[in-house]
């Protein structure tokens, strides 16, 4: 790669697993990631989007709904999603889907499905910007459900 970008990029990632009893864990994700430097908010530099479902689930470009944009060239729903930089967290709570109905004393029993309660929240901001919880103008997303893998 060659020009004349100059920036840093942050990557901090940490996971804690916990089995409050035996089959059922809780997970818990703290990330942040962001670039930083002269040119860490470059136009020509993709943002970053916490839309992904490895971010925040349920915020993918395709949820946009047309009425949330105001214009052709203004949409606060999705710029809340874009930013140089992001802060996510991520809870759940897993367990074998068969498991809690007795149906087997193995992990998983016949179908080696695990159902997944979480909770999911981020936020994207950009050089000069702060998130709201640190007294800035930029609001959070967040997220919940249930998933089954």
């Amino acid at each position: 790669m060659f020009g004349d970008l100059r920036l840093t990029t942050a990557l901090a990632d940490y996971r804690h697993y916990f089995t409050p009893a035996r089959f059922y864990t809780i997970a818990v994700r703290g990330l942040h990631y962001g670039r930083y430097g002269t040119a860490g908010d470059d136009p020509r530099l993709i943002p970053l989007f916490i839309g992904y479902p490895e971010f925040v689930r349920g915020y993918g470009v395709d949820s946009l709904q047309a009425g949330e944009c105001t214009s052709s060239t203004s949409c606060p729903t999705y710029d809340r999603l874009v930013g140089s930089r992001m802060l996510v967290g991520n809870v759940e709570f897993r367990f074998p889907l068969l498991r809690p109905f007795g149906v087997s004393d193995r992990m998983y029993g016949p179908l080696p499905v695990e159902v997944a309660f979480f909770l999911d929240g981020g936020v994207t901001w950009s050089k000069g910007e702060k998130p709201s919880f640190f007294n800035g103008s930029r609001e959070p997303v967040s997220s919940g459900g249930i998933s089954l893998r």
